[in-house]
């Protein structure tokens, strides 16, 4: 188009002047873009209704009155709306992720209890016992099994 109407610089008319000596096909599309450029000058120049015009410049009007999307107050209560809600989803799932690896990590102090469960529920003799001393003394006496011999085979 603009080298039809003579807009381009020197450089760029020259290029495309060697392009249509070489190329049959950019020939025929500027021969067939010359002709409608004469058509449209054969044709009476269209004219705008007055409604046209009118519903036209209302429409500009409300366009250029209304500020952008970005701008609008609604849009910005949405917009930190949604990062609030952004905020407390991840805190919410950072805390779920502690919770379930310290959970899985700690050792459960009631699974401890119940191991021990055997010697909390005899606690009080054994508080009885006193010393050490007295142990060996029903150890002697033949009172106390001895400890059974530790198997080699593992």
């Amino acid at each position: 188009m603009a080298y039809l109407d003579g807009e381009l610089d020197e450089e760029a008319n020259r290029e495309i002047e060697q392009t249509l000596a070489h190329s049959p096909v950019a020939r025929n599309e500027v021969e067939m873009l010359t002709r409608t450029f004469e058509l449209l000058d054969v044709l009476p120049p269209a004219k705008a209704t007055k409604e046209f015009t009118d519903r036209t410049l209302a429409t500009m009007r409300m366009t250029d009155g209304r500020p952008p999307l970005a701008e609008q107050r609604w849009f910005q209560r949405v917009r930190r709306g949604l990062a609030v809600v952004v905020c407390l989803a991840a805190l919410s799932g950072f805390a779920a992720v502690g919770f379930l690896t310290t959970n899985a990590w700690l050792p459960d102090e009631s699974e401890m209890l119940v191991e021990d469960l055997p010697v909390i529920e005899r606690l009080d003799v054994y508080r009885e016992v006193g010393d050490v001393q007295f142990l060996k003394d029903l150890q002697r006496r033949g009172y106390l099994l001895d400890d059974p011999e530790p198997d080699t085979n593992q």
